[in-house]
């Protein structure tokens, strides 16, 4: 008896190879700030990884850009990514990538995240 294997959509492939990741990416809603040579913007920060997290914001960002960028989580002390790096842009959402953070800072990032490392 011959079977086929159902094929994936473009859109589920897409989604698929999107969600592989390093670290669990949680949902949230922060506030933020991002500053770069033109200046400031905020926004929220919509999910949060270890390594990185999604942005929504009316600022223009573009893949490759860098930035500097303080999380608001609720009630708590900012935390400061001194470096991040433009991932992609899709509308008014951005993926962010840190790329230098103080050892406190990854650490508190790691518990928002729900990580116990």
């Amino acid at each position: 008896m011959e079977g086929t294997i159902p094929q994936l959509s473009e859109q589920k492939s897409q989604i698929l190879r999107r969600e592989s990741r390093r670290s669990v990416r949680v949902v949230v809603d922060f506030r933020m700030v991002v500053a770069d040579k033109a200046g400031l913007a905020s926004g929220q920060v919509i999910d949060l990884t270890a390594r990185g997290c999604g942005l929504r914001l009316t600022k223009s960002l573009k893949p490759g850009q860098y930035l500097t960028l303080m999380v608001y989580p609720g009630g708590g002390t900012a935390v400061p990514c001194k470096v991040g790096r433009v991932q992609w842009v899709e509308g008014d959402r951005v993926g962010l990538a840190f790329l230098s953070l103080a050892r406190e800072d990854e650490r508190r990032l790691r518990q928002l995240c729900g990580d116990p490392f």
